[in-house]
């Protein structure tokens, strides 16, 4: 029987697995990244955003006008005239425009950066979630062989008279808690291995890591705060949008200016000179864009009220999740440790078989160990997925 001792060791061996188990996360994220649907769907989204970004730029279309007008039997003749005419705005309207577009599509591009990292920030811990599930399941086959060895030894001595009922009923529901948690534990990795097929789209994917990636550890605050505030797609896209506010109040200014019209303009008359001339006309800015200065200022006050707000949030949240990372690295640190000093299982065998210890005493260690040991794993898995949180600027 394995001893526990070197089934915490195990545990602990960082080397070669560990950075298997990395290569492996990181060929699931890519995987992911090609195949999932959602993804997929977001990225002709985003073409298409991107396109109607490009819209409403260009000049007007021109117009063209034709004129015919016929005589009357005292004045027979006809006439007719031809206008092309081609509507302008101010100058800088159209520089206003073209950037307002280049602002509009790079804030595009941000929000789909910030929904496919969000995407394979999921998938990276539904990974983690695997390993610490598989993690749990080596524990509980441990604890379940344990429980049918015990039982079927004590049924034994039940039978020929060196154990009591009571010993026996004890065992058998340890049994039948072993039985239990192994299967709800089979449930979950079932649901996260589809959970984690959905996410590629459907298609199979081999992930077998059992153990987490190695590497990962934390940094010094200021320096993950300052890459992860640098590299975050969400805040670019809160900035893009602080930018995009500030060029529609100047667009919405150019748009206040006057507006032309300008043209060609040819009349003839069948029993005339045809004549040709151009036209200019000009439109007096008084009443259609009312009050649009203002509604651009206050929302360009409300993208940069919504930028400060986020990027305060994002500070706090950042700050929140380094101090429980370092409390969470602390403590596995010390249940690490603990764990490994322990008895283990089998001496609590031959001690309850030598009769060193009741069956109630033996209960009692035997569920400090399992109880401390899934305490340890929890802490594990939490301390990775809060690493992962910290570090999706990467992905």
């Amino acid at each position: 029987m394995k001893t526990y001792k070197l089934y915490i060791l195990g545990l602990m061996l960082l080397g070669s697995l560990t950075t298997r188990a990395q290569s492996s996360i990181d060929q699931v994220l890519r995987s992911i990244e090609t195949n999932n649907k959602s993804l997929q769907a977001n990225t002709k989204m985003t073409d298409a955003q991107k396109l109607e970004a490009q819209t409403g730029k260009f000049l007007a279309n021109p117009s063209v006008e034709w004129e015919q007008m016929w005589g009357n039997r005292n004045n027979p003749g006809s006439e007719y005239t031809l206008t092309v005419k081609q509507s302008l705005d101010f100058p800088t309207t159209y520089s206003n425009k073209n950037k307002l577009a280049n602002l509009k599509a790079n804030t595009i591009g941000f929000q789909s950066a910030a929904y496919r990292q969000q995407l394979l920030l999921n998938a990276k811990q539904t990974c983690i979630e695997i390993i610490y599930l598989r993690k749990q399941k080596s524990l509980l086959d441990e604890r379940l062989a344990n429980a049918e060895t015990m039982f079927a030894l004590y049924k034994k001595r039940f039978e020929s008279g060196d154990a009591n009922q009571l010993e026996l009923n004890k065992i058998q529901l340890e049994l039948l808690n072993a039985q239990n948690q192994s299967r709800l534990n089979k449930a979950a990795l079932t649901a996260a291995e589809e959970q984690l097929r959905n996410l590629n789209g459907g298609k199979p994917i081999t992930f077998d890591a059992t153990d987490y990636p190695a590497g990962e550890e934390l940094i010094n605050f200021d320096q993950l705060q300052a890459a992860f505030m640098d590299a975050d797609p969400n805040l670019k896209s809160l900035t893009g949008n602080q930018e995009i506010a500030n060029r529609e109040v100047k667009l919405s200014r150019s748009l206040t200016l006057p507006k032309f019209d300008v043209g060609y303009k040819r009349n003839a008359a069948s029993d005339h000179v045809a004549s040709n001339g151009f036209m200019v006309g000009v439109s007096i800015p008084l009443f259609e864009n009312k009050n649009t200065v203002k509604k651009t200022k206050a929302q360009a006050e409300f993208a940069t009220a919504s930028l400060e707000d986020n990027r305060l949030n994002l500070k706090t949240n950042l700050q929140q999740l380094y101090q429980q990372a370092e409390a969470l690295q602390i403590s596995r640190a010390d249940y690490a440790k603990v764990l490994e000093q322990q008895r283990n299982i089998e001496l609590l065998n031959k001690a309850l078989n030598a009769g060193q210890l009741s069956v109630i005493d033996y209960f009692t260690e035997l569920s400090t160990i399992y109880d401390s040991h899934q305490s340890y794993l929890d802490i594990e898995k939490e301390y990775h997925s809060i690493l992962a949180q910290l570090y999706q600027y990467k992905l």
